[in-house]
């Protein structure tokens, strides 16, 4: 069993509902049906996310009640705030990405990695073999300390709309994107998101959300 932590835009925010309604397509024009589900299929199965701790194995001396603390230390002593997203392509796979000062959320990601880390599980051997090749000595070194390769300076906020796709294909989910998102591009980062994976290949599914700041209920 895996657990994370997102960002989850709020369900009635507009980001909430383009996701959910760009989750919800089954075809667009110009890419085959069969196509496009294979594009999404990842990407459904994670959730309309930006990830702030990566899924990780709870520790032994860990359970669901001491993430939930921990979890609410960090949402607590974090105020909300609002950023500027815009249309990207990060590592070949289109995502939202920010479009202003990423300070304030790269900052909370930071606290969720630190301050989760002594709950995670050690990564296994198998886990390291299967991703350490690929790596450079700073994401190598990030991995191993804290069981994933993109955080802390290789950390780039995003929320994924899509698996990898060619360049005409980009084009086309550009395309039929961008006049449904107009107004949807701001993320209103006012909670965290605790999701769980109850077995390998199962959809994350979120168990707890936990509004940011003092006192505040999500």
């Amino acid at each position: 069993m895996r657990y994370a932590v997102y960002f989850c835009p709020a369900a009635e925010s507009a980001l909430g509902m383009f996701g959910r309604e760009w989750f919800a397509t089954t075809s667009i024009p110009d890419i085959t049906e069969q196509r496009f589900q294979a594009l999404m299929a990842d990407v459904r199965r994670y959730g309309w996310h930006a990830t702030l701790g990566a899924p990780f194995e709870l520790a032994g001396h860990a359970d669901e009640k001491t993430l939930h603390e921990k979890v609410v230390e960090v949402a607590q002593s974090s105020a909300p705030f609002d950023l500027l997203l815009r249309m990207d392509v990060l590592s070949g796979f289109l995502a939202l990405r920010p479009d202003a000062d990423e300070t304030r959320v790269n900052v909370l990601a930071e606290r969720c990695v630190r301050d989760l880390n002594p709950l995670r599980a050690p990564i296994s051997k198998a886990a390291w073999d299967r991703r350490a090749d690929g790596l450079d000595d700073v994401e190598r070194s990030l991995f191993k300390e804290f069981g994933y390769p993109y955080v802390l300076e290789r950390f780039r906020f995003h929320m994924t709309l899509s698996a990898p796709a060619t360049e005409d294909e980009e084009q086309t989910l550009r395309d039929y994107l961008l006049p449904r998102m107009a107004e949807h591009l701001i993320a209103h980062i006012d909670a965290l998101t605790i999701c769980r994976e109850k077995e390998p290949g199962a959809n994350f599914e979120p168990i707890a959300r936990i509004a940011l700041g003092p006192g505040r209920i999500a």
